[in-house]
């Protein structure tokens, strides 16, 4: 003869979700992704407590990690560098200019010394 609870038991569903191994879900975000905005990790107060503080990567600060050290700079920075190269054109254009200014100079001066009538 077979057990009526188990009967029972089989052919309802249980309103509960099935039971998951227990252990950490990496799938969750880390407290350093969450609050530290990923330049971080969380560690303990200097002083201690329970309420978790950022340690804050290299070039970024704040409570949540969230400005860079360096933002107020990159303006400025990325102006400079741009300056800079434009300069860098302008003397390689000025220098070309020049080295072909002597080159037909020194042909004319050839031309003349050789006796040769060119136009140049």
């Amino acid at each position: 003869m077979t057990d009526p609870t188990s009967a029972f038991s089989a052919s309802m569903s249980s309103p509960f979700p099935p039971r998951e191994p227990r252990g950490i879900d990496y799938s969750l975000p880390t407290c350093g992704e969450t609050q530290c905005s990923s330049h971080g990790t969380c560690v303990g107060p200097p002083g201690g407590g329970a309420i978790l503080v950022c340690d804050c990567d290299l070039g970024y600060r704040g409570l949540s990690c969230e400005d860079t050290v360096n933002g107020a700079l990159s303006l400025p920075l990325t102006l400079s560098v741009l300056a800079f190269i434009f300069g860098l054109l302008i003397v390689a254009f000025i220098i070309a200019k020049v080295r072909q200014m002597q080159k037909k100079r020194n042909r004319k001066l050839l031309a003349e010394k050789q006796g040769y009538n060119i136009v140049v």
